[in-house]
């Protein structure tokens, strides 16, 4: 499944662009169901054996990418060929519990505000050297004679 206009491209930035691949998307979404996992079986709403399983799965690498493409291809659904492939992988009755009682919003907004997140503090470090190199160009040049006007 292809964005049709990736933040990614908007930014040339490695760790940016890394960031904002499909993979870690997908991966942050993933992030989220593992937390909700957890999350439910603290208050009880789902066995702590299935949450354990269900974050155990949370493994991008663990998918079946063809899986994941036909059931993009078949639904163009943003995020259940994700949910039906995490319930598909765990063991036991635990994919019974993948994604209980939650929205396909509660999900991938958590999800993305996450990487959000990431971005953030990715554009705060850019900042801090822009301003470290500006301040260096103002002590190397306070005691220049520079031409003005009034």
């Amino acid at each position: 499944m292809q964005q049709s206009n990736p933040t990614s491209l908007r930014v040339p930035d490695p760790g940016i662009t890394a960031l904002f691949d499909q993979d870690a998307r997908w991966q942050a979404w993933l992030d989220v169901e593992a937390a909700l996992a957890k999350a439910e079986a603290e208050l009880g709403m789902i066995p702590q054996t299935a949450a354990d399983e269900i974050v155990r799965k949370c493994d991008l690498s663990l998918f079946d990418r063809e899986r994941l493409t036909e059931g993009f291809t078949r639904t163009a659904h943003t995020l259940v060929p994700l949910v039906w492939e995490l319930a598909r992988i765990c063991d036991g009755d635990a994919g019974n519990y993948v994604h209980w009682g939650a929205t396909t919003q509660n999900i991938t907004q958590t999800g993305d505000l996450l990487q959000l997140r990431q971005a953030h503090r990715i554009y705060l470090q850019q900042l801090g050297q822009i301003f470290a190199a500006l301040a260096e160009l103002a002590d190397k040049s306070k005691d220049m004679a520079l031409p003005g006007r009034t």
